[in-house]
Parts: C-alpha cells; structure tokens; sequence
C-alpha cells in the first residue's frame, strides 16, 4: 500500500541470549481507514490541481504559456503529458486497501462506501484522458501477482462506473460516524457523500448520453426523484478539499511548491478575458489579476493573450509580461481548495437535461441558478442584470449553457476539455501557431512506462484505437 504513513518493523538478532524489536514509537503500529482516506484525497487533489495548470488550461484556452514552452497550447502533446494522471492508479491500491480493512471491521461501512466512490471518480479522470484503461483488473498488485493489467474498452468502463455508482449511493449510513475520522471533505457527513456520488454518476450519464442508450432514462428518473436520488443542493455541497496551508498540506500552486517566476510564464487567455469583460463579468477579477503595469494606477487593465502565438510575439505581445495579466492572486494562495465537482456544475447538467428534454425542469431557471451558483462559488460579485445581456440570456440554446459552464469549471481539473470534446462549445480558435491542423486532441498518449511494463496489453489497446495517438476520438464522442 502506498501513503505517506509507512510501517517500519525491523526485528535484529543480537545474541544466542537476547532478541531485540527495534519498534519506532512514532510510527502507527496499525493503518485504519481513518489515516489512508485524507492522504487519497489530498493527493488526488493535488494531481487535478496540477494537471488543470499544465494540461486542462492550456488546452481549452483557459491559460497559454507566455515562454519558450509551449508545446500544450500548440497540441503537441506526447507521452510525458500523461504522467501525472496515470499515476491516480498508485490512489486505487490505496481505496482498495480502504475496501479491504473496512470488510475485517465493524461499522466501518461508510469509509467502505465513500473508497468505492472515489474509485470511480478516479476512473472517470483516467478513462476520459486516454479512453481504454486496465479498470476489472486495475489495482490488484502484488497480493495477486497481477502486474500486467487488461485494458477495458471505455464503453465497458462507463458501464461499470455507472452500475458501481447506482449501487454504492444507496449504502450510505447516516447513522454511523467515522470511527477513525479522517473525511477532511464533509467530516462524515454520509448524506452529502450520497450528494456527491448521484451528482457524479449524472455528470458520467450526461457524457455517455450520445451513446448509452438508457442514460437518457436514467438521468430522468433521478432528477424526478430528487428524495431517492439527493444531489448537490448548494455550495456547501460542493466536493472540493480545503488545505490547511501548512506544509506540506498547501495548494500545488502556492510559491511553496512553484516559484513566482514559473508561475508567471502562464498568462490567461484572452478569450477568458475578452468574453468575460464583455459580459462585465466579476469573475474575471477571481480568474485573473491586473497587468502589473496597471495594477497600482488608478486605472487597472486586464489583458488576455492570444493562445498559439509564434514564441517571440507571445513574450512581446502587449509590451512583454508586465502587460499581460497573470492568474488570479487567488491560485498562488496555500489554502486555495481543489475542485472536484460543484453544485453550479450540477445545475448546469440539470440545465441541459431539461433542453434537451430528458426530464420536464425549467432549463432558464435552472440555467440561471447555476450562473448565480458559480458567481457565489468564486465570491464574485453577480447582479440580475447579468442575466439580461444578449449573449447571457437564455435562449433554449445548448451552446448558452456550455459557454457559461465553461466559465464555471475554471480549474476544475480536466472537466473543460472533456465537455468541449463532448459538445463542440465554446467555438474555439485555434492560435496562428498551432500544430495539429489546428483540432483540439481528443485524448492524451499512454505514459511510456504502458509501453516497457505492460507492452503487450498497451499494444492491444493502442491496435483498438488505430494507435496510441492523440486524435482518436474517445467512445462517448459525437
């Protein structure tokens, strides 16, 4: 099992009279659910964290890189990309580990529950970066000397997250406390997991909607029954992890663990800063910071810059970095929380199920409320006139609810590249210096690891793509 709490027993021989144990006090004698969950949940947090800064941002033109890297925003992505969500499978031994001391112990149910949740958020993260994915035989190490895992084609792989979360949401007990705590999300409150594993498996059925053909059915008999099936209700809902912001439990991006100068090679697009200032959107104020020219004048200005420039104009373009505006003061703080998944993005799901007719809700307010959820998320000042503007107001469009989605799930690990690929919205344009015939890829490559310890597996998964390439379309794609 791999965490941060690691047992050390070392028994030495010292004479044929004496045997010493040279047992560390400090170190627990025995790991219980208690200490293995908070560690999942941190590090998984850390990987979305990272990978919405590298990966996601750059991507969908959230950020682009204002330096000589600029491979991402180009789309020239390659087999090192993938590293860092790969390794969420290091975070399955762990739940599975949860799993298996929760079946030796009494009462232990609900740490047994919320492992198998986050086993399926972890999947979905994996399965919607790469497509196929070792998912029945993931995890199972060395205690079944299985070290060379199958790949499951994707569709297999959603139809088994969604069963596990049908399953699991209802074994939630809201009568039986954590014995060991260590929930640093809802502090055990079994009814908000309840929320939060309906709310994942609609964000899975929503994607798998094009293809499944029971998603459709599925998602209206939980929205019509929202006592059976209780999602996020409000932002006290929302799955996000707080850090303490003491080390090493602070943001990934706090100067702790990234220098300012590095920070800094990243500016915000400026399609998040031109559509944002047309709406006169306060979000804009969270999202990102004034140049640093402008930012002690009584006039400060926001500018976004362009994704895929050629390398020297992106360092130039304005009059160079001081004139370009950086992230959010926000993403360098040590306590800034992880995204998992929000109520804004709920409503908005709920939003496009009544467009789209698949169960009888108001879309406009449903619409509306997931805007003004998103605003209070961000501490956003939000007024009703917002609702108003011509490119705001509801319209029965899909692509008004995408853009202001998009907007919503700002550093919410990879989920804006995944609904882009899903609906075709926002209209993206690519950047003049673009590779990839300017198309956003559709997947990342397996990690080259795949390659040299799984090679035969990786390979039969790769011939079932057309190879391990960035532009094959993932299943549940239009």
């Amino acid at each position: 099992m791999r965490t941060l709490i690691i047992l050390f027993i070392i028994t030495v021989g010292l004479n044929a009279c004496s045997k010493v144990n040279n047992i560390n006090p400090n170190v627990p004698s025995a790991v219980n659910p208690g200490v293995v969950l908070p560690q999942v949940i941190y590090n998984t947090s850390n990987t979305l964290v990272l990978n919405a800064f590298e990966l996601n941002n750059e991507l969908i033109q959230y950020t682009c890189m204002n330096n000589t890297f600029t491979e991402v925003q180009r789309f020239k992505l390659q087999p090192a990309n993938s590293n860092g969500i790969w390794n969420l499978y290091n975070r399955l031994r762990d739940l599975d580990d949860i799993i298996a001391m929760s079946d030796k112990g009494v009462g232990l149910g609900n740490y047994k529950a919320m492992a198998r949740v986050l086993k399926v958020y972890i999947f979905s993260v994996l399965t919607d970066t790469y497509g196929d994915i070792p998912y029945r035989d993931a995890g199972k190490g060395a205690s079944d000397q299985e070290f060379t895992p199958a790949y499951n084609a994707q569709e297999e792989v959603y139809k088994g997250m969604l069963e596990e979360l049908a399953a699991v949401a209802g074994t939630f007990n809201a009568s039986e406390t954590l014995a060991y705590g260590g929930d640093p999300v809802y502090k055990g409150n079994a009814l908000r997991w309840q929320k939060f594993a309906n709310s994942l498996r609609l964000r899975l059925l929503m994607r798998a909607s094009g293809k499944l053909a029971s998603a459709a059915t599925d998602i209206q008999t939980m929205l019509s029954a929202p006592n059976q099936y209780p999602m996020m209700e409000s932002n006290d809902d929302n799955f996000q992890y707080r850090y303490s912001g003491s080390l090493p439990d602070v943001y990934p991006l706090a100067p702790a663990y990234v220098r300012d100068f590095d920070f800094k090679y990243k500016s915000v697009s400026a399609f998040i800063v031109d559509s944002l200032k047309k709406f006169s959107d306060s979000r804009l104020f969270q999202f990102a910071r004034p140049t640093n020219a402008s930012a002690t004048t009584g006039n400060p200005q926001y500018v976004g810059l362009p994704n895929s420039l050629p390398v020297t104009e992106s360092a130039n373009y304005n009059g160079g970095f001081n004139f370009q505006s950086y992230l959010g003061t926000r993403f360098q703080s040590t306590t800034e929380p992880a995204i998992w998944l929000t109520w804004s993005e709920v409503l908005f799901l709920k939003a496009e199920a009544a467009q789209r007719g698949f169960f009888a809700g108001n879309a406009e307010a449903l619409y509306n409320d997931a805007i003004k959820a998103s605003f209070g998320y961000w501490g956003a000042e939000f007024n009703n006139s917002y609702l108003d503007q011509a490119g705001v107001k509801y319209d029965g469009q899909l692509s008004k609810i995408c853009l202001q989605k998009f907007f919503a799930l700002y550093f919410t690990g990879m989920e804006a590249w995944n609904e882009y690929r899903r609906t075709g919205y926002p209209l993206l344009v690519p950047g003049p210096a673009s590779d990839n015939d300017g198309k956003v890829p559709t997947r990342i490559p397996y990690p080259l690891s795949e390659q040299s310890l799984n090679r035969v597996n990786y390979e039969d998964a790769a011939r079932r793509m057309g190879g391990d390439q960035m532009n094959h379309k993932l299943w549940w794609q239009p």
